[in-house]
């Protein structure tokens, strides 16, 4: 008996298996800066609400043998560390970013790869490449794909790329690989609901959106290991009458293209494309709060202010005003770091930005409700308007007691790839999330893991630092 084939699951499992994993210094230096941002974000955020849920949950899978839950040092099943881990990634909106025809965070599938890396003892140079390969499947879907055509949010595209780049890990055959494929993408498909933007009964955005993507990649390495074990997925997952691209009404076009691009014999490089960011916030918030500090550098008083005008690309000021229910009147830290008056607010009065800006006592002080509610203004301007491409630009202008206007001009934001990290922008970045988690001389020792992982013959040594004692972290 003779089926139809999926022509996209053919191409995905091809890539997966034979695609080449020896990657050039470039894409292995790109990949290395990946896992040093993931590092910097993820245990920085250990003590969010979300993260310690997650802990919670994950103690009903410990193992004597599995992969290190980090920042109490707990050895769960793979499955469990991936979701666990994964969490603090999301906390706040701070890692890594592609946008093409749909957008996300291909970051969100290192904490799984690493996982099932350290739970089989694959070694170092291995793991880098899986991660290349996982990227280079993320960014072909990204820029192919119109996921809110299915109301479908971005974990799908991280989810099929993750399992491309675990089989590939775990070594299995291409038929294996088309199954783990089809386990991940016919049971598991997360809903862009998680950005209703609904608020919950505490006033804030619902912590799903920490678990969405850890989540999908928790689905990936089950798929992987349930195929390996000779479970078998869905015959036609992706081209099938209900299969995963019916969803999305693909065009033929692009369905072409993201065939073309699904080439094993190109080497990988889209690690090398994705943008990052300074400040925790999303990529939509970078550009005003970059425009907001360099204003705030030349004003001696903010007591000074006595009005702003924030002028931002169009998306920027859906995604952060017209969207949100009441911008203008946060009362929590979600509707604070997603609304752009509070962003630039809390930027000119406090002149910086971290973990702690959007703090729900910080954002209900007095200065703070002045400042938006009698001095602020925003609005759309479509001469700033070049998206994500561009920036996702804004411009701060600041009216003084006195009369003088001080300008913070718009410009594609520190990380943005029209004004990329550095490596050493990477290790401040790890330096300023980490030390306060797990002290100097450990973050020092997991910036040299990371440097030399390419030599390491397993992850554990990265893996036991990233383990017990973090600060604030609650014990086992």
């Amino acid at each position: 008996m003779t089926t139809t084939s999926d022509r996209m699951l053919q191409a995905l499992a091809a890539f997966s298996r034979h695609a080449a994993l020896d990657c050039g210094a470039p894409v292995e230096r790109a990949v290395k800066a990946a896992l040093l941002d993931t590092l910097a974000v993820a245990l920085g955020a250990l003590t969010h609400p979300a993260a310690v849920a997650a802990r919670r949950y994950a103690r009903h899978a410990i193992v004597a043998r599995g992969a290190t839950i980090w920042g109490t040092g707990e050895c769960v099943t793979a499955e469990a560390a991936a979701l666990v881990n994964g969490v603090p990634l999301r906390a706040y909106d701070y890692n890594d970013l592609y946008i093409g025809k749909s957008g996300g965070h291909p970051s969100d599938m290192i904490p799984g790869l690493m996982a099932l890396a350290q739970w089989r003892g694959i070694d170092g140079k291995r793991l880098i490449g899986a991660i290349a390969l996982g990227y280079e499947v993320a960014v072909a879907l990204f820029d192919n794909l119109r996921l809110r055509n299915g109301g479908l949010d971005y974990p799908n595209i991280v989810a099929i790329a993750c399992t491309c780049a675990a089989a590939r890990m775990l070594d299995l055959s291409e038929e294996q690989t088309a199954d783990a494929l089809a386990i991940t993408v016919i049971p598991h498909a997360a809903s862009l609901e998680v950005e209703s933007n609904d608020l919950n009964r505490r006033g804030d955005l619902t912590m799903w959106k920490r678990f969405n993507g850890s989540d999908a990649v928790r689905q990936s390495v089950y798929a992987c290991l349930l195929a390996e074990a000779g479970a078998e997925g869905a015959v036609r997952p992706f081209e099938g009458k209900y299969g995963f691209l019916a969803r999305l009404e693909l065009a033929d076009e692009d369905r072409e293209a993201l065939l073309r691009r699904l080439d094993p014999s190109q080497p990988l490089s889209a690690v090398e494309r994705v943008t990052y960011k300074l400040w925790p916030v999303g990529s939509r918030g970078q550009s005003a709060i970059q425009a907001a500090l360099e204003a705030r550098r030349r004003i001696p008083d903010p007591a000074r202010i006595a009005g702003i005008r924030v002028r931002a690309d169009e998306g920027v000021y859906d995604h952060l005003v017209s969207q949100r229910a009441d911008p203008w009147h946060p009362v929590s830290r979600e509707t604070a770091d997603h609304s752009l008056p509070c962003i630039v607010a809390m930027a000119l009065l406090d002149g910086r930005v971290d973990t702690g800006t959007f703090d729900k006592e910080r954002v209900m002080r007095p200065d703070v409700r002045t400042l938006l509610n009698d001095r602020l203004v925003a609005e759309p301007a479509a001469e700033l308007s070049g998206g994500a491409a561009a920036g996702f630009l804004a411009r701060v202008e600041v009216t003084l007691d006195n009369g003088e206007v001080i300008v913070g001009e718009a410009g594609p934001p520190p990380g943005h790839r029209l004004k990329p990290f550095s490596d050493a922008d990477f290790e401040e970045k790890l330096r300023v999330n980490v030390e306060p988690v797990m002290g100097a001389q450990r973050t020092r020792d997991i910036l040299e893991a990371v440097r030399t992982l390419d030599a390491a013959a397993s992850l554990q040594p990265l893996c036991g630092l990233l383990g017990a004692g973090a600060k604030g972290v609650e014990a086992p």
